[in-house]
């Protein structure tokens, strides 16, 4: 008995281990939490790797596994196999917006006009030209409320634009380490177990966000013993000169136990559980999703956020979700850090903090909305 036709085609980076970025984590847990009785999904995957979603159907078109960057091959590979083959109804686009993969998806439109196309904007382009570039949709899934509205904002003036959805991004919620857990997870790590430990897991390349804590950490260590552990995965090139010139200005913080670098951490969802908080004071989410993962994760666990205001974090600082600090300004960053951990707020954080991601970010939240979408772009009940 043959397999039934899918609705959905799910074009994303190719949806295998490792879920190291969110252009494939996010398609997976919508693919994972859609019920397989109403909708049938098909999601890219390299040859000899099929999904081990037993409910999707893959699409062997990837000549290998990436994150972060596919290579020109395996695009040019991407676009042929849309071509030649034929559609389901509703073909999705993850990907951020940009001219290249909207002129290609507007190709793909062409030869094949029944298929109605949705796209997420996984993360927000630097300038509104480029956003407005990069949208070619009928219907556009936004992260944010502020992405929401800059979509909406640079298609007004089309003749038809795009309904324009803002979906929250969902993660695996997680409960949080018993204090027996977080001090062994702790000991594995080699953190100590009777200091705060704070953790910045943003990124090296493209925010301040890295060098506005490296400015802080002297000023909060002056007034609390705390331990700061820095857990960034490179992305480009240009991370191992940041990392250097950090490494150089905490030198003596490292030296004396102060200041770990831990790079990039296999079983990081047990480190960030077992740290007391996280911090982000980025100024823009370039690169990253809206509201990022490790920031929802966090509250999940129970681990209160510290982030950059002027982003679209505001969304979680607003509902008293995180704390909100000015980017790019050191001092702040260290009086709210010293702040939480001197006071009685951080215990209350981490309540508000998972509250919130209980009723707005699991998985299975963000996939009924899409199945929502999906249904009614397929016009069934």
């Amino acid at each position: 008995m043959n397999p039934p036709s899918p609705d959905i085609l799910f074009v994303t980076k190719p949806l295998c281990p490792p879920w190291d970025d969110s252009g494939k984590l996010l398609p997976y847990l919508i693919a994972r939490h859609l019920d397989p009785r109403r909708l049938q999904v098909e999601v890219p995957v390299p040859l000899g790797r099929p999904s081990d979603l037993p409910d999707v159907a893959s699409w062997p078109v990837y000549g290998r596994d990436s994150s972060f960057q596919v290579p020109r091959a395996d695009k040019l590979r991407l676009l042929g196999g849309l071509l030649r083959r034929r559609l389901p109804p509703v073909v999705h686009f993850f990907f951020s917006p940009n001219a290249a993969t909207a002129i290609a998806a507007r190709i793909v439109r062409l030869r094949h006009p029944g298929s109605a196309f949705v796209q997420t904007v996984m993360s927000l382009p630097a300038d509104d030209r480029a956003l407005a570039a990069g949208v070619f949709a009928d219907v556009v899934i936004a992260w944010s409320a502020v992405a929401a509205d800059r979509v909406r904002a640079v298609t007004r003036g089309r003749a038809r634009p795009p309904r324009v959805v803002h979906v929250p991004p969902g993660v695996v919620a997680r409960d949080p380490l018993t204090r027996d857990q977080r001090l062994e997870v702790r000991r594995r790590f080699s953190l100590p177990a009777d200091r705060p430990v704070i953790l910045y897991a943003g990124d090296l390349e493209f925010s301040t966000a890295a060098p506005t804590l490296a400015a802080a950490i002297p000023q909060v260590l002056a007034r609390t013993d705390a331990a700061f552990v820095l857990a960034c995965r490179p992305k480009t090139a240009a991370a191992a000169t940041v990392l250097a010139g950090l490494r150089r200005d905490l030198s003596t913080f490292e030296a004396s136990g102060h200041v770990q670098f831990l790079g990039n951490v296999p079983a990081f969802a047990e480190l960030l559980a077992c740290v007391d908080a996280q911090v982000l004071p980025a100024d823009t989410t370039y690169a990253k999703t809206d509201l990022p993962l490790v920031v929802l994760e966090g509250l999940f666990a129970g681990v209160p956020a510290i982030v950059g205001q002027g982003t679209p974090m505001d969304e979680l600082v607003h509902a008293g979700a995180a704390l909100g600090v000015p980017p790019s300004d050191p001092a702040a960053l260290a009086a709210a850090l010293t702040r939480l951990l001197e006071g009685p707020a951080l215990a209350d954080m981490a309540l508000a903090g998972r509250a919130f991601a209980m009723a707005r970010h699991t998985a299975q939240a963000m996939a009924a909305a899409h199945q929502d979408i999906y249904r009614e772009l397929l016009q069934r009940d």
